[in-house]
């Protein structure tokens, strides 16, 4: 059976190429082009969430609500400096926009991706079904997923956990993502960070993807 698929937030193309390999109709979505050919919409997903699809899955921008920059809380980055105000405001901001896209996703089978969240955020959106690292998808100790990178997913419509499915111990993995140096432009580094594995996409394609196939076959046979 093939499903209708919507990555929200992706222009790399990683995600919905993976479910396109195993016969899946995939769109990725966000406002940058794609970076590889392929069914892409341009602009907010919110324009064609509630057009049908089977399966969604969204890439919400971590910046104000990442643990990593907690930080920026703080004027001077420090609680000496005292609060930067704005910054709290954004952050409130994104994790209200994050909770209540959850509870509001058309989709009935759907996923959140995020690093690990600031705790202030988190009570707001709530905590994370679970959280995997890219190397548990991968086989190469030299390949692009042995890499640590804390991932964390919320779901609806009762997705699975996702099963580790590589032959990685973690010994290996890379720090290459905590490390990554400073760029000249912020938000080259932020999307280089961002950067999703072909382990862990092929993990979502092939566990979620039968998931969603096996609970709609069960339906139509019992209809």
């Amino acid at each position: 059976m093939k499903l209708r698929v919507l990555i929200g937030g992706e222009f790399t193309g990683t995600i919905r190429d993976a479910f396109i390999a195993r016969g899946h109709d995939a769109m990725s979505c966000d406002f940058k082009p794609t970076l590889v050919p392929g069914p892409h919409y341009q602009g907010d997903w919110s324009d064609i969430e509630g057009d049908g699809w089977d399966l969604a899955i969204f890439h919400r921008t971590c910046t104000f609500m990442a643990n990593s920059g907690a930080k920026h809380l703080y004027r001077n980055m420090s609680k000496n400096g005292g609060l930067n105000e704005d910054r709290w405001l954004e952050m409130g901001r994104h994790a209200w926009a994050f909770w209540h896209h959850t509870q509001t996703c058309p989709v009935e089978f759907a996923a959140w991706e995020n690093p690990v969240m600031l705790g202030y955020a988190q009570i707001m959106v709530g905590k994370p079904v679970q959280t995997v690292q890219p190397w548990w998808f991968g086989v190469d100790p030299a390949g692009p997923d042995n890499v640590k990178k804390a991932t964390c997913w919320w779901t609806k419509g009762d997705l699975p956990k996702l099963r580790k499915t590589g032959l990685l111990d973690g010994s290996t993995a890379r720090e290459e993502v905590f490390l990554m140096a400073p760029t000249a432009d912020p938000e080259e580094r932020r999307m280089e960070r961002s950067k999703f594995t072909p382990g862990h996409a092929a993990a979502l394609a092939d566990q979620w993807g039968a998931y969603v196939v096996a609970q709609k076959l069960q339906r139509k046979a019992a209809a």
